[in-house]
């Protein structure tokens, strides 16, 4: 038989074949410890610091940063909102304990249980069968220690999420956060500059008068000119506001395009004071006929109807922002009646009072109703009944807007006095 003898040198050649798949393992199973901590870093909870986040500790624990919405869903209890995480936060890594794991192809796996650490034996080879080369001749190579892993090559590269974009808001003054100071600054304002306004144009124009038995120009309303498209059972014709009626002027009187004209109806007469003249709207001229004139409703305090009477409006004039000042042992007079036929129930009522424009009462005025005090022995003291405020003056009447009031009966005759007046 004829035998095949390999020299050294071949010998050697082939030795260093058969050694490098050995090495090669080797070298790739160096890197097995690159993402994941130490087993004695890891715990079941994790306590924020400041500056980390969840990409951090998604990196730190899991070698991983884009697991980071596990730690969220984890922990949402304790997160409201997975972009801001705040110091001292103690953070929940897994049910009862965390399993740390490196990236894909490690080969070494940390178990946060225990302590122990189980790291694969890969330095090791093993012959393969196939190999030819006797025990005698086998050279069992050096372990070739591998230069320390580059953590930073190895690493992916992976960019942090943008921030959230900002939370788009509409605030409004709703909206807007008040301090405690500013709150109290708002009410203390709200009783040292309480908006004060003495008399409205509706209320001098809604308020009524006494005529004093003067004949006064009136002009009567002949009705709406717009033709219901429904039959009307009643023979008035009622109007709305923006509707147009038709009113006869009296003698010798001249209307003329724009003006005014108070629509009023006559409640009733009083003894030395004449008609109780109720105002019901306010109507503007807006056409002249040869026996009539047609006015639009632009003000309405009550139902208008033919047969209502109508005079030129009086003008009004706003004091402003002016308020009355208090004065001591103000001017003194009767109550006349009240305006309208029913007990006082609330405020907003008109009451008429037997002193005006000749005793120098002007709009904004404040009188008070009261009753006296008793002049027998055990008897009640001063009380105040009624608060009110002229809105409206005659030559020796003036009309009351009641204010407040303290109890409602007021009668005829009850003595009124100034209390605070106007400056002149």
């Amino acid at each position: 038989m004829r035998r095949t003898t390999i020299c050294r040198s071949n010998r050697a050649a082939l030795l260093a074949v058969v050694a490098v798949p050995l090495v090669c393992p080797i070298l790739r199973a160096q890197d097995t410890t690159q993402a994941a901590p130490a087993a004695s870093q890891i715990t079941g909870t994790h306590t924020v610091a400041k500056g980390e986040t969840l990409w951090s500790i998604a990196q730190l624990y899991f070698g991983d940063p884009l697991l980071w919405p596990e730690i969220y869903r984890l922990n949402t209890a304790v997160i409201e909102d997975p972009h801001w995480i705040y110091p001292g936060e103690v953070l929940m890594l897994g049910p009862g304990g965390m399993v740390a794991q490196g990236p894909p192809g490690d080969t070494t796996t940390v178990v946060a249980q225990s302590d122990t650490t189980q790291i694969a034996d890969t330095v090791r080879a093993q012959p393969s069968a196939a190999d030819t080369v006797s025990a005698a001749d086998t050279v069992v190579a050096a372990p070739v220690e591998a230069p320390p892993a580059d953590t930073a090559q190895a690493a992916p590269v992976v960019e942090e999420p943008p921030p959230p974009p900002p939370a788009e808001s509409y605030q409004t003054i709703f909206d807007q956060r008040v301090t405690k100071a500013e709150e109290v600054r708002g009410v203390l304002r709200a009783y040292a500059e309480q908006p004060y306004r003495p008399l409205r144009r509706g209320e001098f124009y809604a308020a009524g008068f006494l005529s004093e038995r003067e004949e006064l120009p009136w002009a009567t309303v002949l009705g709406a000119t717009a033709q219901p498209a429904i039959t009307r059972l009643s023979e008035r014709s009622s109007a709305r506001p923006y509707e147009e009626i038709a009113i006869q002027p009296p003698q010798n009187a001249s209307y003329h395009v724009g003006d005014s004209l108070l629509i009023t109806r006559l409640d009733r007469q009083l003894v030395n004071w004449g008609d109780v003249v109720v105002p019901l709207g306010v109507a503007r001229v807006t056409a002249v006929q040869q026996h009539q004139v047609l006015a639009e409703v632009i003000m309405q305090f009550g139902r208008i109807h033919e047969g209502h009477l109508a005079m030129p409006l009086e003008p009004f004039r706003d004091p402003g922002r002016v308020r009355p000042a208090p004065v001591a042992q103000g001017l003194e007079g009767r109550l006349i009646a009240p305006r309208d036929v029913h007990p006082l129930a609330a405020t907003g009522q008109h009451l008429f009072i037997d002193k005006g424009r000749a005793d120098g009462v002007v709009a904004g005025d404040i009188f008070e109703v009261y009753r006296p005090a008793s002049t027998q022995l055990g008897g009640a003291s001063e009380q105040v009944r009624v608060t009110l405020m002229v809105v409206h003056t005659r030559e020796h009447s003036s009309t009351g807007l009641v204010l407040g009031v303290t109890n409602p009966n007021v009668q005829a005759g009850m003595p009124v006095r100034l209390i605070n007046k106007m400056p002149s």
